[in-house]
């Protein structure tokens, strides 16, 4: 039964914004299917399917393709193959695409059924509906209540992004955790609040740019609610200190290695190189959001809650949950307002004002906090000038404009 499935799942996932190996020579090498969550003879049958991919480099990765089984007269998601269950033909498709399929999820989680995980009381009669836009993990919508993010690219131990949820609980600064959806210690989907009118941050600093409109008082407040972010994860997962040497060498091995890559960086070596040189020889860690810019905040209700705490998707689960600098994050989220004034024509006077309203709200760095800040925006420029070039060359000047600004702030 598992084989009959490979080549239909390798062919979804070729097609599939979630899957990541589309240009790395990836190969489908089996697939793994789940306990039954509800049986197939009671007309409708649920269970995960796991499509294990092997890389040229010798890399392995796990996909999670949730499954309905249905008779085949009775098929709602597009069939992606028949299988033979206890001597009857059943239609296979995709729990995301069967919106009646999907809402037993909820009856799952508020039955407290093996591998799920409640947070509170969950409403009933709420039906499932698919979000079409394109990510790297797939949303379900129950109606304006919850959502559900069915884990992709799995990973063993315990999400990121469910990790920091359960931390991150009761302090407003997040959508609230409802529940989780568990495979032994592999975690498949996250359960939250779905927030009332989500304004996403990146299209509203964007429109605040084009209309030369002032973002100040939002950037303060996201400055703010990251701070409240960052001091609840410390003060509930603890912290940590790092030394400058293996942070030094760790940015200017990445310098050395975008530099061989992108030739535009080498100029701002000596830039760059001064920032290392600035770093405290020890300074605080602790978890961390992880991939913070505009696009992983939402404004609902008048407040600003952060989103997506997968971290940076190329690192590793180890990498990712390693604490780092809580400046990193606030780094990100500057790189983005460059972003956001480039791409609404901002006056240099707006970027200005917002990052400055930003860091206002955050708390504005001391000596060597700047320190660390100037060593991280520096290296995520770099990043970006690797990323820009090969993915959208017409964007390549916003970090360049960066670097410029940094070299002449060196001179």
């Amino acid at each position: 039964m598992p084989e009959s499935l490979l080549p239909a799942l390798w062919q979804l996932a070729q097609g599939a914004r979630w899957f990541a190996g589309r240009s790395r020579g990836g190969r489908p090498e089996g697939v793994t299917l789940g306990r039954w969550l509800t049986p197939a003879s009671s007309g409708v049958g649920i269970r995960s399917a796991v499509l294990e991919v092997l890389f040229d480099s010798g890399e392995r990765e796990r996909y999670h393709v949730p499954l309905t089984y249905r008779p085949v007269s009775e098929a709602v998601a597009p069939e992606l193959a028949r299988a033979d269950v206890d001597g009857s033909e059943f239609s296979v498709g995709e729990l995301c695409d069967d919106p009646a399929a999907a809402s037993l999820l909820l009856d799952l989680l508020r039955d407290g059924a093996p591998g799920f995980e409640s947070f509170g009381e969950i409403p009933t009669g709420l039906v499932a509906r698919r979000f079409t836009g394109e990510q790297s993990n797939t949303s379900l919508f129950f109606g304006t209540s919850l959502v559900c993010k069915v884990f992709r690219r799995l990973e063993e131990g315990s999400n990121v992004d469910v990790e920091l949820h359960r931390a991150l609980a009761g302090t407003g600064s997040v959508a609230e955790i409802h529940g989780v959806w568990s495979d032994g210690d592999v975690d498949l989907a996250i359960i939250t609040e779905a927030l009332a009118q989500p304004e996403d941050g990146y299209d509203l600093a964007c429109e605040h740019a084009r209309r030369s409109s002032s973002f100040d008082d939002h950037a303060h407040a996201l400055g703010a609610t990251l701070a409240a972010v960052h001091e609840t994860l410390a003060e509930r997962l603890g912290t940590e200190s790092r030394q400058a040497p293996a942070l030094r060498a760790t940015l200017e091995r990445r310098f050395v290695a975008a530099a061989a890559e992108a030739p535009e960086v080498g100029p701002y070596r000596d830039a760059i190189a001064s920032t290392w040189g600035a770093l405290p020889e020890t300074f605080p860690t602790q978890r961390i959001h992880g991939d913070c810019h505009l696009g992983q905040v939402l404004l609902s209700a008048g407040h600003w809650r952060y989103v997506d705490f997968e971290g940076e998707p190329l690192k590793t689960l180890e990498e990712r949950r390693e604490p780092d600098s809580r400046w990193r994050d606030v780094a990100g989220m500057l790189r983005s307002f460059d972003y956001a004034a480039a791409a609404g024509e901002a006056t240099a006077a707006w970027l200005a004002g917002t990052r400055q309203a930003f860091l206002a709200g955050y708390g504005l760095p001391d000596g060597q906090e700047r320190a660390l800040l100037a060593a991280f925006e520096a290296d995520k420029a770099v990043y970006e000038v690797i990323y820009e070039r090969r993915n959208r060359p017409h964007l390549i000047h916003v970090p360049i404009d960066s670097l410029n600004r940094l070299a002449g702030e060196t001179r």
